[in-house]
């Protein structure tokens, strides 16, 4: 299969990319949550035992799982790597003419297994007390620790990057402060053997100019994706994957148009595939409170947009050649429990084959749904590692799939 397979959201896992949660969740300040595009600090070591629970259910299933963090400490075993790196990270992610220099003295002096962690959990002043050249910013007052922000969401690997069919695409993230993790996916991309070394096909760059991320892309077949475009996709970005995958083949791209807001933040927070038939859903998708548009090739590299007014079923029966089509409603659409389920990502699943899911344990009416309707469950806790505002989908960027249309 290659290096990158993914051709359906539900074909039996064969390696997935994780990252435990480390330092950086321990750099979490209340004071500053939002800065640091959070809501909450998490209890780190058991965040990162729930994480294992989860990895050990991928694992325990036979899927290769492959940590970014240890796959980013091979690449730059190289010292070239490395320098070029810490000079990309510098130019990216640092700002302020004194600082630059200071910051890069200091990366040079982290050997290379620790490098990922030292630029996750953000760089402080006590870090550079000892470079040679002081910045003004360690000379000038600041309640604020940090000279780099830290990087407390790279857990959701799904978010920077994704697989579609044989290639992989690197996000261009909405919020600047998550460009830097993308940085991470650029050198495993060109340099790491699981990634090929920079012989996969890439079909979406971070600097392509319009914001996109994993969370709203749904491999649906080798023949159509589903994108949502939301708070956190742009249009523009739609428009530009779909031509490039309709060169390589594809032939439907199956535009959710969410409010943009967090609620909706992405379309896998919202629908996820479960079964060859079944879909887990928010009650906003089952009963279509926003549009979705058909996008499909036309002539000289264009596109025809259909906006359709059919229910979502359909929609996605005529995208899967099916017959029928299923929602399993997250929170069996009871007002009260989907609200509190969509908070702990209810409808957020990873598949390891059809039917066979991973879940949190902590959603209990849509667990049940799941189970009644004969798709087995696999539950993790997710007290903290929820906290972020992420599930397993969230967490897990499938590199290999086996096909199954």
């Amino acid at each position: 299969m290659g290096h990158i397979n993914v051709k359906s959201e539900i074909g039996p896992l064969k390696r997935v990319m994780l990252h435990r949660p480390g330092v950086e969740l321990a750099s979490l300040m209340p004071d500053y949550l939002e800065r640091m595009l959070a809501e909450d600090t998490p209890d780190v070591e058991m965040a990162g035992r729930e994480h294992d629970v989860f990895a050990g259910i991928l694992k325990k299933a036979g899927v290769d799982v492959v940590y970014i963090e240890k796959e980013f400490a091979k690449v730059v075993e190289d010292d070239g790597i490395r320098r070029a790196f810490i000079d990309d990270f510098v130019e990216i992610g640092v700002n302020g003419d004194s600082l630059k220099p200071a910051i890069k003295e200091y990366l040079l002096s982290v050997p290379s297994e620790n490098l990922f962690d030292a630029v996750a959990k953000g760089i402080t002043r006590d870090d550079i007390k000892s470079v040679s050249s002081k910045p003004i910013q360690s000379l000038v007052f600041d309640d604020y620790p940090f000279l780099t922000d830290p990087l407390p969401n790279i857990y959701f690997t799904r978010d920077i990057s994704f697989s579609i069919g044989e290639g992989i695409a690197i996000s261009a993230m909405s919020m600047p402060a998550r460009m830097r993790e993308t940085l991470f996916i650029r050198y495993l991309h060109k340099y790491s053997e699981k990634f090929g070394k920079g012989t996969v096909d890439l079909l979406y760059d971070y600097n392509c100019g319009c914001p996109i991320e994993g969370g709203d892309v749904l491999s649906l077949s080798d023949k159509c994706v589903a994108i949502g475009s939301g708070e956190r996709t742009s249009v523009a970005a739609v428009e530009k994957l779909a031509k490039t995958l309709f060169a390589r083949g594809y032939e439907k791209v199956l535009l959710f148009k969410n409010p943009a807001n967090r609620t909706y933040m992405h379309l896998d927070v919202l629908m996820t595939h479960v079964d060859y038939d079944k879909f887990l859903a928010h009650p906003c998708i089952a009963h279509k409170w926003f549009d979705v548009y058909e996008l499909t090739p036309a002539g000289h590299g264009g596109l025809n947009v259909v906006r359709t007014t059919d229910a979502v079923e359909r929609v996605l029966e005529r995208a899967l050649r099916l017959d029928h089509v299923k929602f399993i409603e997250m929170g069996g659409g009871d007002e009260i429990a989907f609200k509190r389920e969509h908070w702990n990502m209810g409808s957020n699943s990873l598949a390891i084959a059809p039917a066979n899911i991973i879940t949190y344990d902590r959603n209990h009416v849509t667990n049940a749904l799941l189970d009644k309707a004969g798709v087995h469950v696999n539950p993790i806790p997710g007290g903290e590692l929820s906290r972020g505002r992420g599930g397993p989908r969230c967490m897990s960027m499938p590199m290999l799939r086996e096909n199954i249309w």
